[in-house]
């Protein structure tokens, strides 16, 4: 797992994809999950994009604003949130809507957005009110954005969720608390599937990473630290390996290291057996360093 001087390293978004899939894919709705989907042979990509196949409806607060063709824009701790990234996410949704296959083969009317972000983005929400749209908010931390725009959207800030089934989304940023892990910890049980514990273990990575203190207790808390292992079996399998590897490598230096001490002090007494010399004048003749003469002598 990352530490907290390896921040600037932090893959923020592929914790969001993680935290989009355990979140939604217990739900057993058939959805398509396509990450930085392109809009076109240019380089412009949306951060998500969530084909929903049915119309079973998605009970929870954030999911029931899906349609079928939602535009998932993510910023994480350290990106802003503004007025132009608002409309930017709404240029996505309307520049996919316009290189459907065909025409109309995207309707308007089953085109959503969904913006999500860890902080309040107050000075947004102002502008947008004074340009007429209205900002609501349905649900703690759920906001949605009403009036004469283009494509629906809702506006989510995370820090502003209920803790428990959202804890996914919380994790992600520093203020992520016991609860939060340990609500994803209880996903990651012998039943679950190799992938959610994939997705799990994206999300763990990110929250791992800028809550190093938080996550040093879990390891030391018995049954959540059992179901860390459990979702980061292969990564702590490696660092076992690589510790076992390691201390051959140290025992076998080591080894080394005394065998060479043996054959120098053996010569040394025949240098001044045979030779008739001192035990510095030995020394001097294999070319001791004077560091390391202080623990010949020792032996003497």
């Amino acid at each position: 797992m990352p530490s907290e001087n390896e921040v600037g390293k932090i893959e923020y978004h592929y914790g969001f994809y993680g935290a989009v899939h355990v979140v939604y894919e217990p739900t057993k709705v058939h959805m398509e999950y396509l990450q930085e989907h392109e809009l076109g042979d240019e380089p412009v990509r949306m951060d998500m994009l969530i084909l929903k196949h049915d119309r079973t409806p998605l009970s929870d607060p954030i999911g029931r604003f899906f349609r079928t063709n939602n535009v998932l824009e993510y910023k994480s701790p350290r990106d802003s949130l503004s007025i132009d990234e608002f409309y930017k996410a709404q240029g996505y949704a309307l520049l996919y809507k316009g290189m459907g296959r065909s025409v109309n083969a995207i309707p308007l009317e089953e085109l959503t957005v969904s913006l999500f972000r860890h902080s309040y983005p107050e000075r947004m929400f102002e502008m947008l009110r004074e340009q007429g749209l209205t900002v609501t908010e349905d649900y703690p931390g759920v906001y949605c954005v009403s009036g004469a725009i283009s494509v629906p959207a809702q506006v989510i800030v995370t820090s502003r969720l209920p803790r428990g089934e959202y804890g996914a989304f919380r994790a992600l940023s520093k203020d992520a608390d016991r609860d939060d892990i340990a609500n994803l910890l209880q996903l990651a049980d012998e039943d679950a599937e190799p992938g959610m514990i994939g997705y799990i273990r994206a999300v763990l990575n990110v929250s791992a990473a800028v809550n190093e203190e938080l996550f040093d207790e879990i390891k030391e808390a018995g049954d959540m630290s059992e179901a860390l292992k459990r979702v980061f079996k292969d990564e702590f399998e490696k660092e076992r390996l690589e510790g076992i590897q390691e201390g051959r490598r140290e025992g076998m230096q080591e080894g080394m290291r005394e065998g060479k001490d043996e054959g120098i002090l053996s010569s040394l007494k025949n240098l001044m057996a045979n030779m008739n010399l001192t035990l510095q004048q030995a020394m001097d003749a294999l070319g001791i360093p004077a560091a390391d003469r202080p623990k010949y002598m020792a032996k003497f």
